[in-house]
């Protein structure tokens, strides 16, 4: 019976591939996929271009592609882990970030515990934690939340509900619905109880991370729509 293949996790750019940020991939990175061949990537056409980019010797031509998105079923999982139980190594990349995190590829790392796969993480940037690092916010007690409701009654209620919970909040949204939620934490969160860290564009030429009061953000005005971000808010003063 043939070794069991391995999972790599390959982190992969928080924002657009540029030279300034080409230097934080690390040789760890760049060797583990120069001697793979076999790849489960949330969007073949940009994983192709990230791997040519880093690593402009490999022969991406003989190399395989399979996608791991959220439309990926659990035939295709079953699929992908019985090529490893044959003893194919495969490279995970997903879309940004880290994968498993928020990302797909969390499906494919459980299914291969249930096998017996070892799964292996390489070293690179979550914007998750690199908002929570940068926010001043409580980095002992996180909780990552996801996305909120789209429906605005339903988000109301989840905001109001997380507001009476001690520790940092994190969050995502949709980069074109990131002013009406800022628009709702700003009216449904009490104003001077509650810092808000804003971090969007981590990693790019136009980063900005700032922490400020409900009160002071709703004094700013500030538009961040269309831009990548992070929402992580913490309670000074637990409500009632």
């Amino acid at each position: 019976m043939p070794k069991k293949g391995e999972i790599y996790l390959i982190p992969s750019p928080i924002e657009q591939l540029q030279e300034y940020n080409l230097n934080l991939i690390s040789n760890e990175v760049k060797n583990t996929i120069k001697n793979l061949n076999y790849f489960a990537v949330e969007n073949i056409r940009t994983a192709r271009r990230y791997i040519k980019k880093i690593a402009p010797e490999f022969d991406i031509n003989n190399a395989d592609f399979v996608l791991l998105n959220k439309k990926t079923n659990e035939a295709n999982l079953s699929d992908i882990i019985k090529n490893i139980k044959k003893g194919k190594n495969i490279g995970v990349i997903s879309e940004a970030g880290c994968p498993g995190i928020a990302d797909p590829g969390q499906k494919l790392c459980e299914k291969a515990h249930m096998n017996n796969i070892r799964v292996r993480p390489l070293i690179g940037a979550s914007s998750i934690i690199l908002a929570l690092m940068a926010s001043g916010l409580n980095g002992q007690e996180f909780k990552f939340h996801g996305y909120f409701p789209i429906k605005k009654e339903e988000r109301r209620k989840k905001i109001k509900e997380i507001a009476k919970q001690s520790g940092s909040h994190i969050f995502i949204e949709t980069p074109y619905r990131n002013d009406h939620l800022l628009s709702d934490l700003i009216n449904f969160l009490p104003k001077k109880e509650i810092k808000l860290c804003i971090a969007h564009d981590i990693c790019g030429a136009n980063e900005n991370i700032t922490t400020k009061t409900i009160y002071d953000w709703n004094r700013l005005k500030v538009s961040i729509k269309g831009k990548p971000t992070i929402f992580i808010f913490e309670n000074n003063k637990i409500l009632d």
